[in-house]
């Protein structure tokens, strides 16, 4: 029988070497002259190549779906851990913009939302009170009744003035004792009513720790963002009211003057 030389891998080469089988069947059938013997023994031996060939692609087919399959597994896990990733940088972005105390924005997140805000209103040119809150003889708490109550109280003022502000007011925790809202489209006046609620909410609430029952006040001052001023100079001046209402005698809502 004769063959075609050609090196060639793979399934390539076997269905190569089936077409000429094929072609060789076919001659042999035109060949009138061929003794029946003799063409038994060749049909006999293209038989025994051609079981040989089906091995051959049977095999180099399963080794093809095993790839597939380790291909298509290893595709899998390479999303799940593309997705764990995306997780993780979500929860260390998270954890990087909220102070762990209070679950509250952090400084750093609170001002980049400060700047978002400011776009706005160049934009839209609406005005936006900033208003800045100290609990009040916050250190004789700790003294008292211990660091942990403080941080209980921490927390718990800050759900408290979290459940009196909308969706889209932003609370931040300055420092300390200390907590700034950005309340967007509320002029002075508008951030005057929110801190005055939030005011006289903290000062009729008696708080329970460890048996020990205690009260808290807060100061607050409010200055208002309209454009004749940067972001620094607008949390100053609500630092400034703040001040002031400290001086006054705490327990009071002072806005920033003009």
């Amino acid at each position: 029988m004769k063959k075609k030389e050609k090196k060639i891998s793979g399934a390539a080469e076997i269905y190569l070497r089936e077409f000429q089988l094929l072609e060789y069947v076919a001659e042999i059938e035109k060949n009138h002259s061929i003794s029946k013997n003799k063409l038994r023994e060749e049909y006999i031996e293209l038989g025994k190549e051609y079981s040989a060939l089906l091995k051959k692609t049977i095999k180099i087919t399963g080794i093809g779906d095993a790839n597939q399959r380790k291909l298509f597994l290893a595709n899998e896990q390479i999303e799940k851990q593309k997705e764990e990733l995306r997780i993780a940088y979500e929860k260390m972005e998270a954890l990087a913009r909220t102070d762990p105390l209070t679950k509250l924005s952090n400084r750093r997140d609170f001002i980049e939302k400060f700047h978002h805000e400011k776009g706005r209103f160049d934009r839209n040119r609406k005005p936006f009170a900033v208003v800045l809150g100290d609990i009040d003889d916050f250190k004789a708490v700790n003294d008292q009744y211990g660091h942990d109550c403080g941080d209980f109280a921490l927390v718990n003022i800050s759900k408290l003035m979290k459940s009196m502000v909308r969706k889209q007011d932003i609370i931040g925790r300055w420092g300390g004792e200390e907590f700034i809202l950005l309340l967007p489209e509320s002029p002075l006046n508008g951030g005057k009513r929110v801190a005055e609620g939030i005011r006289k909410k903290i000062a009729a609430n008696a708080f329970s720790f460890n048996g020990n029952q205690f009260s808290v006040t807060m100061t607050f001052g409010i200055s208002e963002f309209n454009g004749t001023s940067d972001i620094d100079t607008c949390i100053k001046k609500a630092d400034e009211a703040l001040y002031s209402g400290k001086q006054k005698g705490k327990n009071c809502v002072v806005l920033s003057l003009p």
